[in-house]
């Protein structure tokens, strides 16, 4: 049996500002650990383990050794939660208590090792808090009202909003990776006929639910994960998963092209056994819920639990402006250039006819951003301080951001100095290549006009896009003013015109 950890008073814990939430999943069990600032909530670290919880679980009770597994877990948990008082952490059981007839043994087990008696909470509530997390992390990521599907290991959630984050509708129905894979991929059994019977099952227990025309549709579950992370090592989708990946990955199991239990390209071998049953549950949630595509978000339970319990709506504007606030933060950004860089590039933005752009719409809030983080790098270095600052945001725990998002601000902080990123950007399709030459020029030539580093007045520049050019307009005798702008911005023509943009600077 572990020892039961020492447990600090809650006058004596180390960081008064950390606070924890732990999921008792039935397939596995998270710790999330996050620092409490005025953005709202830090990250510091999550610890993740398959414990199964729901292996073997017989209708009645759970097997001894799933509750052992789920012991030894609690007790490594125990030793990095050393430093948090018991008022500061929050534990929520799942599925597989839910449906125990007696936890209660297991649930003083988890109060002996972590101090606090764990809380069961109903389906319904779990997709509520799933919801919260969401909306806490990631706000409006399109602006279409949403649906947050989590697909567990015994239990799939379902929330539905109109905006705000709090769930309008919830529900939760009993079919998840764990439970299909006991109940059907017994060993033996041919893959395809595995598969087709628990895609059967999937079917039925997925009825009676309101479907997701006009939604936006966000997974959020290790399943989703995997998934994704599959089709886009395949070429068969990478920002999101729709139903053509969707097909081509089904039909590549069903005919046996591929046989699951001998890996996947992309697919993490502790996930090869349960991949099969929640790819069975992914497709009868796309049948019956008429979902067209999802997007996977890096959030889950535990974030909406540290939300709800703590109150983690601290700080003004979206989950993505809170992230690049924390960010200038800690990186200790000079605010006051980020502000001029910020002004400036968004004038010429605005100033530019939509026409110039492949999608206007999509890029003014991310060129702001890339302006507001663009000396960030120099935390590290201010010798090649964009590479720097382009590593540090592609690494960053920036779950308010899809992973293109985050690859295009890393992008643009790469390329707002030096060699223009041509290689960088021919590796996105053609659209998105189009519009990003475009946004590193603005950036390019709003950092190039604040060299000072000195608050000017108005005029700002004006820019004129063409189809392959554009013109920047400078208030009369600037450039002999600025002399070191000036000649920037002469070897800036020739670099923008290796990507393809002729630069016309007048002064008017």
């Amino acid at each position: 049996m572990p020892e039961e950890p020492v447990r600090p008073s809650s006058t004596s814990a180390a960081d008064g500002n950390l606070l924890a939430a732990i999921d008792l999943g039935s397939n596995s069990f998270h710790l999330l650990i996050a620092r409490r600032s005025i953005e709202g909530f830090e990250t510091v670290e999550r610890i993740k383990e398959k414990v199964q919880l729901l292996a073997g679980f017989d209708g009645c009770a759970l097997h001894p050794d799933a509750l052992a597994r789920g012991e030894a877990c609690l007790a490594r948990f125990a030793q990095r939660l050393a430093g948090l008082a018991p008022s500061a952490i929050r534990v929520v059981g799942t599925h597989a208590l839910r449906e125990a007839a007696d936890p209660a043994g297991f649930l003083d087990t988890a109060e002996r090792l972590l101090g606090v008696h764990p809380e069961v909470i109903s389906g319904e509530e779990e997709a509520r808090l799933v919801h919260l997390g969401v909306a806490r992390h990631v706000g409006a990521l399109t602006g279409q009202p949403r649906l947050v599907v989590d697909i567990g290991g015994g239990s799939t959630e379902f929330a539905w909003s109109d905006d705000g984050p709090e769930a309008a509708r919830v529900a939760s129905r009993k079919v998840g990776c764990v439970s299909l894979r006991d109940w059907h991929f017994e060993a033996g059994r041919h893959q395809a006929e595995a598969f087709v019977a628990a895609l059967s099952s999937a079917r039925n227990a997925l009825t009676d639910l309101p479907d997701a025309k006009g939604r936006e549709v966000v997974g959020t579950s290790g399943t989703v994960e995997s998934i994704q992370g599959v089709l886009a090592a395949n070429g068969w989708g990478d920002e999101v998963i729709d139903r053509t990946g969707l097909d081509e990955l089904t039909e590549a199991v069903l005919s046996g092209r591929w046989l699951v239990d001998a890996g996947l390209p992309g697919l993490a071998p502790e996930r090869v056994d349960i991949f099969l049953p929640g790819l069975a549950v992914l497709n009868a949630v796309f049948e019956a819920l008429g979902v067209r595509s999802m997007r996977y978000v890096d959030v889950s339970l535990q974030e909406g639990a540290l939300y709800a319990a703590f109150d983690g709506q601290a700080g003004a504007g979206s989950p993505q402006a809170r992230a690049i606030a924390a960010l200038m933060r800690r990186f200790d950004v000079d605010r006051a250039q980020a502000a001029r860089v910020r002004r400036t590039v968004l004038a010429l933005f605005d100033g530019i006819d939509a026409g110039w752009w492949r999608d206007a719409d999509r890029w003014r809030e991310l060129l702001g951003w890339a302006a507001e983080l663009h000396e960030l790098g120099k935390a590290v270095d201010f010798r090649h301080y964009h590479r720097h600052g382009a590593y540090l945001l592609q690494n960053a725990d920036l779950r308010a951001f899809t992973a293109p998002q985050q690859r295009q601000l890393s992008l643009l902080l790469r390329g707002h100095r030096r060699s223009f990123p041509g290689l960088a950007v021919r590796a996105w399709d053609e659209d998105t290549r189009h519009d990003l030459v475009r946004l590193l020029a603005l950036l390019r030539i709003a950092v190039i006009v604040h060299r000072g580093h000195v608050d000017e007045g108005p005029p700002e520049p004006r820019a004129e896009g063409a189809q392959d050019g554009l013109t920047l307009t400078l208030p009369a005798g600037w450039l002999a003013g600025h002399a070191l702008s000036a000649r920037e911005l002469e070897v800036e023509a020739g670099q923008l015109r290796s990507a393809g943009l002729e630069l016309s600077v007048v002064e008017g």
